[in-house]
């Protein structure tokens, strides 16, 4: 699925505009597949994390998102650009699953949120079986995505959001429903592995940007500068003390 001039521009323009007044980092999206199918699979914390996945995979993503997210001119034609899928909740969504799936057939790229809602606490829940059912039906690769501390920036319950505050996306390797069978064991199997792989992802990219915090570094630094200083005045030591002796001798 090719990338629309509408939706480059916009993707552009808004990723400079988030990437100005937030501090994303991101880490791994050379995973995600250059082709085929392919199912973005991440935690959800915030109503951000849609918007920085879109504008950091170098390929178009489709998201759904609940009708309702589409009143107001702004709003309605930003979606409308960046391919966002309305969902009629009342009528079930099964339109909007429908041309979900019809997307990844035609060798595109669809985000997803495994937990079907957004985490009031910042834990992640269990996965429903959504992901694993789509990757089954059109042989998909699932790219697992872990997503740190952007409820920090719109809290739940809150509209306005914080910024200039610091939070993580790493994207992890592509996983493979293939089971031979489509059961409903084999479902929650698969949509179990992508969980844990994005729990896996998210202890991993807490480790890495924490240490790279500049309070982190300079702790680091002053401990190497410290054990440094050490060994220097322990092989000063050392000379004074073979000087002594040989002129003592």
């Amino acid at each position: 699925m090719e990338e629309s001039r509408d939706y480059r521009r916009t993707r552009q323009t808004l990723g400079r505009a988030l990437r100005f007044c937030f501090r994303p980092r991101y880490r791994g999206q050379d995973h995600v597949p250059v082709d085929g199918p392919v199912i973005i699979a991440a935690n959800h914390l915030s109503h951000i994390d849609p918007a920085f996945i879109m504008t950091a995979t170098p390929r178009p993503v489709t998201y759904l998102s609940k009708q309702e997210h589409f009143d107001g001119r702004l709003r309605r034609a930003l979606f409308s650009r960046m391919g966002v899928i309305p969902v009629n909740r009342d009528a079930g969504g099964s339109d909007a699953l429908a041309e979900v799936e019809a997307i990844l057939r035609g060798g595109g790229v669809v985000g997803i949120f495994p937990e079907g809602t957004r985490s009031r606490d910042g834990k992640m829940g269990r996965g429903r079986t959504g992901v694993a059912r789509l990757a089954a039906a059109t042989g998909a690769a699932v790219v697992p995505v872990a997503i740190r501390e952007t409820d920090r920036v719109i809290p739940v319950g809150k509209r306005v959001p914080r910024l200039w505050r610091r939070f993580f996306y790493e994207f992890g390797e592509p996983l493979h429903f293939t089971a031979k069978e489509v059961t409903r064991e084999t479902l929650r199997e698969f949509t179990d592995r992508v969980m844990a792989a994005i729990a896996a992802l998210s202890e991993d990219a807490g480790d890495y940007w924490y240490s790279r915090r500049l309070r982190t570094r300079m702790a680091e630094w002053q401990e190497r500068n410290g054990l440094v200083r050490a060994r220097l005045r322990e092989s000063l030591d050392e000379r004074a003390q073979a000087l002594r002796a040989r002129l003592g001798r």
